[in-house]
């Protein structure tokens, strides 16, 4: 072999072991790496509640059918009665990966002044004060659980039941829905991604060559939220929201789901200046005017929505 021929040699190789490595850890780690409930250099507890963002709440603690313990916030706003709380629809809110509950709040107070709703939002295992470790089949148990609780509340609209998922939270709402869909009204998904294959080539691009759409790797993907396989089977009325200028999840994953999906009932919307989790704050007026008209339409007729925050 001439030096060139060694030369090219030692360097397939290196990137051979150094993609070697690359899988290995993704194989052998890939629940660490997806799941984020604590970002590092912030609280990893619960360190703000509802009460300071104008919420009235309750603490409710539930048990999954593994036995897991799970902490969750049923949000409705201040001075409503019970009468009142009854007759309003339930979006059950599906966080966003990185962090706990807490870090939504800002976000959770909007969307119950904005759209007169009652939030049940819930923690999903290893995440604030849930018990366990996060993989794909936990948040999936974690996710029924947290609809057989609401819809064993005799104070709820039980018939006003809505999913509302955001990023990975989506992607727990997609697979619920697709499982629970004669249970629930309705579906809001907020720029959620296609499957984790896709993300992991998005993420770590050399590895697009081994794993992806019809790549040899994907076994070693075990956490599949393969959201682009399961859409097609949900009939439900969905609203898909997209931020065009994501910088996390691609919008193209978004369209892409909007175009596989086969509901009669669905509604896409465009938010041309926002990026991954920014819609709601950049382009409020489309934002909660979206939100607001697909509820009406499919859901309920809800009470004069408040466009200033409460005080």
């Amino acid at each position: 072999m001439n030096l060139f021929g060694r030369w090219l040699f030692r360097i397939c190789c290196g990137v051979g072991g150094v993609a070697g490595l690359a899988l290995a850890l993704l194989y052998f780690f890939q629940e660490k790496i997806l799941y984020v409930p604590r970002v590092p250099g912030l609280p990893s507890g619960i360190w703000k509640y509802p009460n300071e963002f104008h919420l009235e709440y309750e603490d409710v603690y539930l048990t999954t059918e593994d036995g897991v313990k799970l902490h969750a916030w049923l949000l409705w706003r201040r001075g409503w009665t019970k009468e009142t709380i009854k007759t309003r629809p339930v979006v059950i809110f599906f966080q966003e990966n990185a962090g706990n509950m807490s870090f939504r709040l800002p976000f959770l107070r909007l969307l119950v002044h904005r759209l007169n709703v009652v939030v049940f939002a819930m923690s999903y295992r290893g995440y604030g004060l849930s018990e366990g470790q996060p993989n794909q089949r936990g948040l999936q148990k974690d996710a029924v659980a947290g609809l057989r609780y609401v819809l064993s509340r005799d104070d709820l609209a039980t018939d006003k039941v809505v999913l509302f998922g955001r990023s990975l939270g989506g992607a727990v709402a997609v697979h619920l829905a697709a499982e629970q869909q004669q249970l629930v009204q309705a579906l809001v998904v907020e720029n959620t991604f296609t499957g984790v294959q896709d993300m992991v080539a998005r993420v770590v691009p050399p590895l697009s060559l081994l794993i992806g759409s019809g790549r040899p790797c994907n076994f070693l993907v075990t956490n599949k939220w393969s959201n682009i396989e399961i859409i097609p089977r949900i009939k439900l009325p969905m609203l898909m929201m997209v931020s065009l200028r994501d910088e996390m999840v691609p919008a193209s994953q978004m369209l892409r789901l909007y175009a596989a999906q086969r509901s009669p009932n669905c509604e896409l919307e465009q938010f041309t200046e926002a990026s991954h989790m920014d819609a709601y704050d950049v382009e409020p007026e489309q934002y909660w005017g979206a939100l607001a008209r697909f509820l009406t339409r499919f859901v309920d007729n809800p009470l004069e929505p408040h466009t200033q925050e409460a005080r």
